[in-house]
């Protein structure tokens, strides 16, 4: 079986980890423009490639803690079922394979609080939580009012 690729990132001191099929690119934290009346895990949109990308914080979405940003800080531009958005990140650290037999299902009870946890990478002194973007940005609960500001900003 061929092995997974993850972009490693970190946040809140974590590693998480996102499949390449994903990502679009890696990018350093550029101007954001703030949207008023967004929920706090929205930093506001950012222009990349000249599309108008949601920047989401994800130490915010997570632990409920801004990222701190730094000269690591990046942000991991992914494409989901319906939306383009940007993860901002404490570090994008690596492109890593992972073998089949490293990647462990959650228990039941993780399952169903964390969906967006499709596994778990068991390695020698690292284990990395792989987080599905399409489904933690469909959980997101103001998710519809973010897809209408972008749409709004991208008509304007």
């Amino acid at each position: 079986m061929e092995p997974k690729k993850l972009v490693i990132f970190q946040a809140n001191e974590e590693e998480y980890g996102v499949s390449v099929e994903f990502v679009v690119s890696i990018e350093k934290l550029a101007s954001v423009t703030p949207i008023p009346e967004m929920p706090t895990f929205m930093k506001g949109l950012m222009k990349v490639r000249d599309e108008l990308i949601p920047v989401l914080d994800t130490s915010q979405i997570l632990f409920n803690t801004p990222t701190t940003l730094t000269e690591k800080t990046r942000v991991i531009v992914v494409q989901t079922t319906d939306l383009s958005v940007a993860l901002l990140v404490e570090d994008a650290k690596e492109i890593l394979d992972v073998q089949q037999e490293n990647i462990q299902p959650l228990s039941l009870i993780a399952a169903n609080t964390t969906a967006y946890i499709s596994g778990m990478v068991n390695l020698e002194n690292r284990l990395i939580a792989i987080i599905d973007p399409s489904i933690l940005v469909n959980n997101l609960s103001e998710i519809e009012t973010i897809k209408e500001e972008v749409e709004k900003q991208a008509t304007s």
